[in-house]
């Protein structure tokens, strides 16, 4: 079942951050429409991926996705199973791209939350999410997509993969209450 995180929600924080905290990364594969034009990973410091962010980790397979309930939007992670391709999709091995190169087959250090309140009165819901891989690399999991121009824009039903820190730390939507970098605290510790 995929269910939004949403800050008020402590115990599912702790189950995630023990599932991901200390956990390597071994593999990760992007989810896209048929027809989205990704045939491979891009080589940039930002990807755009349609659909889901699938993660193999020592601790077992996460995957990030974009959710909605009712005006309450935002990201998704859960822990997933490999399942029968769905019609209409394709699945792109992202991990050999060269920002993965520096994240895959490190251990997840610490997970940072970017929180957000999509509509008035909405809860704060997880719009982003920053990994630490060892003591310097970072990737960051978020809503959205590029513009004409390659800068991040919110879109709430796209995910974009940022692996630049000055890029992540300018991108703050309208409803965030930090920038997509995370800088609330960590899982587990918050």
């Amino acid at each position: 079942m995929i269910m939004l995180i949403l800050k008020e929600d402590a115990s599912k924080h702790s189950v995630m951050a023990a599932g991901m905290i200390g956990a390597m990364v071994q593999a990760v594969r992007y989810q896209q429409t048929e027809f989205g034009g990704l045939a491979a990973a891009p080589s940039g410091a930002a990807h755009e991926v349609d659909l889901d962010v699938f993660m193999d980790l020592s601790t077992g397979l996460v995957e990030w996705t974009w959710e909605r309930d009712d005006l309450v939007e935002g990201l998704a992670v859960n822990p997933a199973q490999e399942g029968p391709p769905q019609e209409g999709v394709v699945t792109i091995p992202a991990g050999d791209s060269d920002p993965w190169r520096a994240v895959v087959g490190g251990q997840i250090t610490s997970l940072h939350a970017g929180w957000q309140v999509s509509e008035s009165g909405c809860p704060e819901s997880l719009w982003a999410m920053r990994l630490t891989i060892g003591h310097s690399a970072n990737v960051v999991i978020a809503l959205g997509e590029l513009d004409a121009q390659g800068r991040p824009t919110y879109h709430p039903d796209s995910i974009l993969v940022l692996f630049d820190e000055q890029m992540a730390r300018s991108y703050k939507p309208s409803g965030a209450i930090t920038s997509a970098w995370g800088d609330m605290g960590t899982f587990g510790n918050q």
